[in-house]
């Protein structure tokens, strides 16, 4: 038994394969994100650069408010 199948047109091949390469590339970037959003010690440093960050600002402000209390 034969089957009469219809002819796909010729640019569906490569359409198929630029979707399937495109979603192994999202689903390897969202192993990534995932794997970089739990990484503890990453999670940690970040918490440490913030408050270091938030230390140096308010030096910074306090200065700055020290030298312009003195203008007054």
């Amino acid at each position: 038994m034969t089957m009469n199948t219809a002819l796909l047109n010729p640019n569906s091949g490569m359409l198929a394969g630029w979707a399937v390469r495109s979603g192994l590339g999202l689903a390897t970037w969202g192993l990534q994100r995932a794997n970089r959003r739990t990484d503890r010690d990453r999670l940690l440093r970040r918490i440490e650069a913030r408050g270091a960050a938030e230390a140096a600002l308010s030096e910074r402000d306090a200065a700055y408010r020290s030298t312009t209390f003195g203008l007054m």
